[in-house]
């Protein structure tokens, strides 16, 4: 039995079209809305130094990222946000973004840090937590920058354990405790 597009029972209602549109729009407009604080608070006069993310990239369908998600408890932007917002509707890329030019104030402050692996789409995640290759791993860690340092957020993930840290960036050197998973919870 073919159905015969004229009758009105067989049609969905312009304004039900219409609607689902306005939903998906109105969707990614609050998702953009995000607000994140400033790194360096406002009227702040003093030097600043550069904390950046790091990530490397698998193939194009998964990397392993180090970043700072908070600065003394406020949500700060950072290159895990960034990269889902670039790679949202790509399918199986993964479009990995760095957020390069975070200034903080040289200041004692407080970083929460994550280590973790990224998957272009979310049932990659779930098929590599079921085959023990996703890792992750975050914590809290005092920071004390200098005037001269270039600073970065790296660390390692493996099954057996999993660790993030900060490091000088032209030494290499550990300047913060680094944060690990108890062995065997990566």
């Amino acid at each position: 039995m073919e159905l015969d597009p004229r009758d009105a029972r067989n049609r969905t209602p312009r304004f039900a079209g219409r609607l689902r549109h306005a939903v998906i729009a109105a969707a990614l407009f609050l998702c953009g809305c995000v607000s994140y604080a400033p790194t360096v608070p406002e009227g702040y006069a003093g030097p600043t130094v550069l904390l950046e993310d790091t990530w490397i990239s698998d193939h194009g369908t998964r990397a392993t990222f180090f970043v700072v998600t908070h600065i003394d408890g406020r949500s700060v932007q950072n290159s895990l946000v960034e990269t889902r917002k670039a790679s949202a509707g790509e399918g199986f890329t993964l479009h990995g973004r760095v957020v390069a030019t975070r200034q903080v104030p040289v200041r004692p402050m407080r970083l929460r840090l994550v280590g973790t692996h990224m998957t272009a789409a979310p049932i990659h995640e779930v098929a590599a937590r079921l085959m023990g290759t996703f890792q992750s791993v975050d914590g809290e860690v005092d920071f004390e920058p200098v005037e001269t340092g270039v600073y970065r957020v790296t660390g390692s993930l493996s099954p057996e354990q999993s660790c993030v840290w900060v490091e000088e960036g032209w030494s290499r050197a550990a300047v913060t405790e680094k944060v690990w998973t108890p062995r065997g919870n990566s």
